[in-house]
């Protein structure tokens, strides 16, 4: 059964009558009829009362006919909801971000998505750090990602979006936390809350970058899985750390961030495979306003 046959099925029992329905459709009589005689041999059934000059349902085509109308309803939402699926429209985009640093620009784009595309979802993945998360997009199993930079960018586009500074993370009990800014060589023989350096952190990498830069090699006394952790850590008087000034919205109880005279920035980055095809991809890109990228082989803004 075809829909062509149930659509001619249907414009015949609308206007009852062969020669209106066939000028309805922009096809010839025979044709028509012969699209209804077939149309009736599949069902098994008579769906038409011919008559010389009318043309009446039989109680099997009135009961055929509500249910053909659906079927042709549902085949155009089918192709409604594949072409929306295909441009993006509905469907779903992974987002993986690495901690709290980037939730300013999380919010703003995740409302801008939502604003723009209301059926299709985001979804956000967290508890990763930002080489994880270039993995994580290699392997496919986030579509995008908020990272920190540098990382190893094989196979993906990475798009900087903003720089944060780092800054002093000391307990509030500390001799320089009532301090407007320090150098950081002030803190060498403090003991250190750092990031684990075995999860690809990045800001691992920045934190020792910047320490062996002002002329000392951190002394780790305990690492932390994430930012909360972190700053409880030492407001808990473990030791210091260096956190991104944009943490400084957690407000960890026991925790003073003090500027540094010459701080370090880390990059932030929006990042996506090469050549993604993820149809929904544009749009978190068009939220985040990255201009030029385009889902079908993206590989440059």
């Amino acid at each position: 059964m075809e829909l062509r046959q149930l659509e001619s099925f249907v414009v015949v029992a609308e206007e009852l009558h062969f020669g209106r329905a066939a000028a309805r459709l922009q096809v010839s009589g025979p044709p028509l009829s012969q699209q209804i005689r077939r149309l009736e041999r599949e069902v098994g059934a008579t769906l038409f009362d011919r008559h010389t000059r009318a043309v009446a349902l039989t109680p099997a085509g009135a009961a055929f006919l509500p249910r053909a109308r659906r079927a042709l309803a549902a085949a155009d939402e089918a192709v409604e909801a594949a072409r929306e699926a295909a441009a993006g429209g509905t469907g779903s985009v992974r987002l993986g971000f690495a901690g709290p640093s980037s939730n300013a620009w999380l919010y703003r784009t995740a409302r801008r998505f939502r604003a723009h595309r209301p059926q299709a979802r985001l979804v956000l993945v967290t508890g990763r750090f930002s080489g994880e998360l270039a993995e994580d997009l290699r392997t496919d199993r986030v579509d995008a990602a908020l990272i920190r930079t540098p990382v190893d960018d094989d196979g993906l586009v990475v798009h900087e979006i903003d720089r944060h500074r780092l800054v002093a993370a000391l307990p509030e009990e500390h001799p320089l936390a009532g301090w407007d800014t320090i150098d950081l060589a002030e803190l060498a023989h403090d003991p250190f809350v750092t990031y684990p350096a075995r999860r690809m952190a990045v800001m691992r990498t920045s934190v020792d970058a910047a320490c062996l830069h002002a002329g000392f090699l951190p002394r780790i006394e305990q690492e932390a899985p994430e930012t909360h952790t972190l700053l409880s850590l030492v407001g808990a008087g473990v030791g210091v750390g260096l956190a991104l000034d944009a943490t400084a919205e957690l407000r960890t109880p026991g925790v003073v961030l003090v500027p540094l005279t010459d701080p370090p920035e880390v990059p932030l980055a929006l990042a996506w495979k090469a050549g993604a095809v993820n149809p929904v991809l544009a749009g978190l890109l068009e939220a985040a306003g990255v201009g030029g990228a385009v889902v079908r082989g993206v590989g440059s803004v």
